[in-house]
């Protein structure tokens, strides 16, 4: 079910919903939530990567005197989790901008989807006897 944001929902458009169709608004405004918090998540750990390629961080050194031992760090982790080369670290500066901006914009959509999902699910209470 496409949410269908464009106009504001209010108690008034709620209480004018049929309870089934209230019900799975209300679901898909929670599905929606899910989803928010796993693009969070994933911008979340691309900021952390785009950081850490503009850092340069050295791959894992073993300490001397190990040498050959089991303790040797695993090799090329920098490929690995995806840190991009030298010559491209300019490039991550930039998208760490759009990143951060993309945060914020998802921030503020979230605030929008946290307020019209507690009045649905306030809407629900009422109309279903949980709420006196």
């Amino acid at each position: 079910m496409a949410l269908g944001l464009t106009d504001p929902l209010t108690a008034l458009s709620f209480s004018a919903m049929p309870l089934e169709q209230l019900t799975e608004y209300h679901r898909a405004l929670v599905a929606a939530r899910r989803d928010v918090d796993h693009w969070r998540r994933l911008i979340l750990a691309r900021i952390d990567l785009a950081v850490a390629s503009v850092a340069d961080l050295d791959e894992p050194l073993t300490p001397p005197g190990l040498y050959g031992t089991v303790c040797d760090p695993p090799a090329n982790l920098r490929r690995l989790i995806g840190i991009a080369p030298t010559d491209v670290r300019a490039g991550e500066g930039g998208l760490l901008i759009r990143l951060r901006g993309a945060l914020e914009e998802l921030s503020r959509y979230e605030k929008m989807l946290e307020a019209v999902t507690a009045e649905a699910a306030s809407m629900l209470a009422h109309r279903t006897g949980a709420l006196a």
